[in-house]
Order: structure tokens, then sequence, then C-alpha cells
């Protein structure tokens, strides 16, 4: 089973990244049976790269949905072969370690596959022997899978003709045989050298039969092989269908997937394949691992904790058909669905990091420097440097204890931190529009909520026009009945409000007077607490 991935919401602010590289962090340290994966639903915020890169903490990976994928059902540290091995070699490896199927592996590139359906094809046949002259095999893989002797010609000489029992009258016998052929025979005396002289390439012998002197000197002259086995004739000849290469045999026509292919996607072209399993392979042909229909019939759903939401809307593409096991959040509780009961941390906090924080005190687990470093970071940025009317007593104990830990004044880290949101990048409407969007629907209305925090809101202002242009475009791209950004100035205390498409519910909602589209709004600091709930109630009166 794959790893449990933590992450926060779409367009992840950095109380988002922060807390699920927190949380997966803690859960690491407190349930050693899992493996936990911080990751992200969108781009890195400006500081939250600083923040990282401050305290050295590494950036998690970005994930684009959590549907199940090939990687998280796959058979993975799957037996190969080499495709120079002998099939005898591929049913012995299939038996040892109970598979169906071996990979046919050229260093460790696929080249083919062997099943039990072409071993079978083989071994099983009861009508004939086969010969080498469709598929020719060598002096040396026929004594390997005798398990015999070599005792005359040369073990890398290729046998390319039929193969045939001596069971007869020599004279009868010398009628079936053509030059290049192979004979099995037991410790016929006077067919051996018979054999020989009819232009036979290998002889071999059964029941633990030593040739007499007379026919060894005879098969060096005649360049031919002779091989001693202790197995009867019967064995003999069953084995000697195996002694090919499995080169020779293997399908190459494999189904080949890779680990990241959607699982539905890669069970359905096996379903619809001849062969019962797939082969799971890298970007440059390496095998990775083995898909098969039980793999498939198993089924898997990726396992994920969510953090600072709990809202399909606001989750990772496939959150439905994921396995949501735990949700640490503090927002309203929405329409996440869980297949059993789960750990559902949802407090009052003006910060997701506050709950994370509290969750390793309660678990008496030390935090290090690092994450202390990002959770206070967290802290700050969601309750705009703990003037946020979401802001509790909770959250300045915990951002006091972090700042403490850290030796640093909290609001001047803040500072640091906010300016770090424009530093040295040139202003993109776009970035500042859709970095930070929440969606909410009520009834048949839908509407997106974005927000910036800036400590210059003059720098934002000069390019409203391109601001207002950009949300208009966001509107009328998602059917969005209204955008609104609030462009938050944390050292004024208070919001610009931008707004097009129903503006109405903004001016009802929020008891203002739109001028161009726009108002400032002293004192409203969060979106959460200040204006997401009037525009909702505004929607559904």
């Amino acid at each position: 089973m794959g790893p449990v991935l933590v992450f926060g919401h779409r367009n992840p602010d950095n109380d988002s990244i922060c807390s699920a590289v927190a949380y997966a962090h803690l859960k690491n340290l407190t349930d050693a049976e899992n493996v936990y994966v911080p990751a992200r639903l969108g781009p890195v915020p400006p500081e939250t790269a600083w923040v990282l890169g401050r305290f050295g903490v590494q950036t998690p990976e970005r994930v684009e949905h959590v549907h199940a994928r090939v990687r998280d059902v796959m058979t993975e540290n799957v037996v190969s072969i080499s495709a120079q091995e002998t099939m005898l070699e591929a049913g012995r490896l299939m038996r040892e370690h109970g598979v169906r199927a071996l990979p046919v592996v050229d260093g460790s590139v696929v080249r083919g596959l062997i099943n039990v359906r072409i071993l079978a094809e083989r071994y099983l046949d009861e009508t004939q022997i086969r010969g080498f002259s469709g598929v020719p095999s060598t002096v040396g893989r026929l004594v390997s899978v005798l398990e015999g002797s070599l005792v005359a010609g040369d073990e890398n000489a290729t046998l390319g003709g039929d193969v045939l029992i001596g069971a007869m009258e020599p004279t009868t016998m010398l009628g079936y045989i053509k030059p290049g052929d192979t004979l099995v025979v037991g410790d016929r005396v006077r067919t051996q050298p018979m054999a020989l002289d009819a232009g036979v390439a290998c002889l071999i012998v059964t029941g633990g039969a030593t040739p007499g002197d007379d026919v060894m000197e005879l098969a060096t002259r005649r360049g031919a092989a002779v091989i001693s086995t202790f197995h009867d004739t019967y064995a003999t000849a069953r084995l000697i269908n195996l002694s090919v290469a499995v080169a020779d045999v293997m399908d190459t026509l494999v189904l080949a997937v890779g680990p990241d292919t959607l699982l539905s996607e890669a069970s359905e072209d096996m379903l619809s394949s001849t062969n019962r399993e797939a082969v799971v392979v890298s970007d440059t042909g390496a095998l990775e691992g083995i898909l098969t229909r039980t793999n498939v019939a198993r089924g898997a759903r990726r396992r994920v904790i969510l953090v600072d939401h709990n809202e399909t809307a606001q989750s990772a593409v496939g959150i439905e058909s994921a396995d949501v096991v735990e949700i640490v959040d503090h927002h309203r509780v929405g329409d996440v669905q869980t297949v059993g009961p789960i750990l559902f941390l949802n407090l009052p906090m003006g910060s997701t990091a506050t709950i994370v924080a509290l969750r390793y005190e309660e678990l008496g687990v030390d935090i290090p420097i690092a994450i202390a470093g990002v959770l206070l970071s967290a802290v700050l940025s969601d309750t705009v440097l703990l003037k946020s009317p979401t802001t509790t007593d909770g959250d300045r104990a915990v951002a006091s204890r972090l700042a403490a830990s850290l030796d640093v004044d909290p609001v001047e880290f803040g500072m640091d931190m906010f300016r770090m949101r424009t530093a040295g990048e040139e202003f993109s409407a776009k970035r500042a529009v859709e970095a930070d969007l929440k969606e909410y629907r009520v009834g048949d209305i839908s509407a997106a909520i974005g927000q910036i925090e800036t400590v210059d809101l003059t720098h934002v202002m000069d390019h409203v026009d391109d601001i207002r242009t950009m949300m208009e475009s966001l509107r009328v791209a998602k059917g969005y009945d209204l955008v609104v950004l609030m462009i938050t100035d944390v050292v004024r205390e208070g919001s610009e409000i931008l707004a097009v498409g129903k503006t109405r519910l903004v001016e009802r909602g929020l008891d203002v007077k739109l001028q161009d589209g726009s108002v400032w709004m002293d004192g409203v600091l969060s979106r959460k607490k200040q204006i997401a709930p009037h525009l909702v109630r505004a929607a559904g009166a």
C-alpha cells in the first residue's frame, strides 16, 4: 500500500502548505506503520518558498490528482529473467516464487514476457517433441536442462534440426535421421555410431550411460556433440522442449504501462489483452513492477489526509475516489465523504498550523526548529500577524511559544515574510487573482473569493484595471456569478474589496456601496469570517 498524502486546498496559501509539511512530519514520528508524504495542489507562494528555504525544509511535491494509479496496486520487487535463460529456468522461477509471469529483461530494460501459457505450450504438447528447426537451441542449454555432462563437442554449437528418439532398430532409424538432427538414445551400442555416421549434430545418451571410446572418437571426427544425462528417455524428451532460450519464445507484444498511469485506464487495456498481466516500466523502459488481474480485482483507494480544508470543490481532483483518513481544519464543515469514522480535528482557530502545533504538544512530541519555523509562518500569515478577527488566544499562545523556541520577534519575522510576497517579482494580475482563490456555492449561485496580502497597497492598486480585466475573464471562463478579490493591507489593517459580476450581492451582504466595483473596508482582514459568510447569506436570501 502506498504512502499517505497530506495536502491542503487548491491554490494553496502558506498555511495550507506549511501545515501539510508539519503534520506529515508529526505523523511519521507517531505512526511507524505508515509513511506520510506532504504534497501540494498548486504553485508555492513566494513567502512559502522563502520560509521553506530559510529553514532548510524540502518543498512538497505537487500532485495533480488522487485517482488510483498503477503504482498504488502493482506488484513491486518483481522476479524477472534474462532473455538468454532457458524455458526450464523460467518454469522453475515461476514455481519457486508462485507467479504466473516473468518479465524478460536485458539489464533492467524490459524486452518481453514469459507466462504460464507459453510455458505450457512448450511443455504440454503431447503430440510431438518439438525440434529446433523453428527455434534453435545450443548444446550448452541442453546440457543445463538435462543436468547432464558434455562428453564430446562444443557447448556453444547451435542445434537447428529435428529431435528424434532412437527406439527403433538401427537400420529402421536411419530412414528418419537427417544431418543436423538431435537423437535421444539409451545404451544402444549399435545405434549410436550409426547415427553419428548419418550426420546427427548431437547425440543424447540417457540413463547415465557412457558411450564407448569408439563412439567418442567418431563424434570428435564428425564434429558432433555427445551429452550424457541420468534422466530416462521419456523425461529427457520432455525436458528438451524447455531447452530453448526465453528470448526465442517470449511474447514481445507486451502491454506496458507507466507507474503513474490511471488504474482505470490500465485495467481497461489489460482486460482486453490476451495476457493476464501488464509490465510496469519507467520512461526509459526499466522494469518497475507488474500489474496483474488480481492486483486490479483487489482495487485501491489512495489514502489522504486533508489539512486546511474539507470541501470537495477545494480539494484534489479525484478526492471522491480517495480514502480520506484524517482531516485537520479550521474552516466550516464541508461535504467531504469518508468510508468510515476518522480523526477530524476541526477547531475555531485562526490557522490550521495552530491546531497542528497543539497536536504536537498533545502527543508529547518536541517540535524541531525547522518545523517550528514553518508553523510560526503559517500562524502569522493566516491571522495577518495576529490582527485578523479570526485570531484566538490559542493562536497567540502558540505563536508566542514558537517564536520563543526560534528566538525571533514574531512581528518582525512576519513582516519579513509578507515582504517576500512581492520582493523582486514583476506584478502579475493573474497571480494576484488566482493565487489564493476559493469557490463557494449556494443554491444556483457560484462565487469565487480571492485574497492577497501586502505591505504596500498602492503597489497593487496601480494595476487595478488589469486586475479587474483578469477577474472578469475568470468569471466568464469558470461560469461564476461573482468574483471578489480582497487586497489586504497588513499595515493599515484593512482591505480593498474588488468585485465583478453580480456585485449587488457584495453590496447587500457587506452593507457597502461599491464605487467602480471597489470599496475600502477598514478592519476587514479575514475572508473566512468577515467576507465569505456574509456573501453566502446574501446569495441564499
